[in-house]
């Protein structure tokens, strides 16, 4: 026996709604769903930040022989990144405890850190020990000629500007000049216009014979077709130059002629900063910085060149951690070259 079931016409519209609003559920749950980030309709696609690079490179040695090594660090960043090549002092690029020359100096992973932070890529290149040395000695021309800071390690700074150059990470008119003490002179040689200063003969005084010598003297690098270093940075270097570019102490004789601002750190106890040669102009007293200074500001072709001077504070103050003089200039030091590397890498 077949049971019918009547069911009222308020039953059948509350069945009906009751289905409607199943399926009206069902559809928005579905269609609120977002479509997948990295879907082919996305039309903001992920950034892809490419990661940290810092490793050991080798550079071919302008001056023939083995070849430079050289420390590549280039920040994590989702786009190319400015860069600094780094010039080391007298100390080496290497920790002094470190017999293999692979592991860098404290005072150089700081820089690392700072660069780091700032989005500057760097190129640390050491000089040395390529050419049978892990430090270098206080020696005068001729013993030093091998390794001048005037003419034999600007073209190993102009070596690692190519080599940059070379990489898709890095914005290749965008590159600066970096050094310390050693690294520091050859910082203010590298900066020079070649063919500004050219003269027939380039020669040297050994200040403590007062001899001169030419054998084995080149003339100042010559900056690459493509371009010099936007600016650079030298700390407490040796601004005398063994008279390469003329008397420290007398701006008219000889030339220096910058083709990018320069910035100097001096150090107000460094005898490098504080020994004074005759100006023969007007015979008076002047430091080979200032010397130098006033050589590039008679010609209208020079650059810029800021210096600043730290009282109280010794040479080799960039590193030093202390509360005292010397870390008080480290960190002014290290603020002012971040701000003056930003004003010519960022702009």
């Amino acid at each position: 026996m077949t049971r019918m079931i009547k069911l009222s016409n308020q039953s059948i519209i509350a069945c009906a709604l009751g289905l409607a609003l199943l399926v009206s559920s069902c559809t928005k749950q579905v269609t609120s769903n977002p479509a997948p980030i990295n879907s082919v309709n996305d039309s903001n696609p992920p950034v892809v930040v490419q990661p940290e690079i810092n490793q050991m490179i080798y550079l071919t040695n302008p001056t023939g022989g083995n070849s430079l090594k050289a420390i590549l660090f280039i920040p994590a960043a989702a786009a190319s990144v400015p860069a600094v090549v780094v010039m080391h002092g007298s100390g080496g690029l290497w920790s002094s405890t470190d017999s293999t020359n692979t592991k860098i100096a404290s005072q150089f992973k700081t820089w690392i850190d700072s660069f780091r932070v700032h989005k500057i890529a760097a190129l640390f290149i050491d000089s040395y020990t390529a050419r049978g040395v892990k430090s270098f000695p206080n020696m005068a021309p001729p013993a030093n000629l091998f390794l001048a800071a005037e003419f034999v390690r600007p073209p190993d700074a102009y070596a690692g500007l190519d080599y940059l150059r070379t990489l898709s990470r890095i914005q290749s008119g965008k590159i600066a000049l970096l050094g310390f003490s050693h690294g520091g002179t050859s910082v203010l040689s590298t900066m020079v216009d070649a063919m500004a200063v050219a003269k027939p003969v380039w020669s040297v005084t050994n200040y403590a014979t007062d001899s001169t010598y030419t054998d084995g003297v080149l003339p100042p690098a010559q900056k690459p077709l493509a371009g010099g270093f936007a600016a650079a940075v030298s700390y407490y270097p040796g601004a005398a130059m063994f008279n390469y570019y003329g008397r420290p102490g007398t701006p008219s004789d000889g030339k220096y002629i910058p083709y990018a601002p320069v910035m100097i750190h001096a150090a107000g106890n460094d005898p490098l900063y504080t020994t004074l040669y005759t100006n023969a102009d007007n015979n008076t007293k002047i430091s080979a910085y200032d010397g130098l200074i006033q050589k590039a500001q008679r010609s209208p072709l020079s650059a810029s060149i800021t210096k600043h001077v730290y009282n109280n504070a010794n040479h080799s103050f960039d590193g030093v951690t202390t509360t005292g003089a010397d870390g008080d200039a480290n960190k002014l030091a290290k603020q002012r070259t971040i701000d003056f590397l930003k004003q010519y890498l960022f702009n």
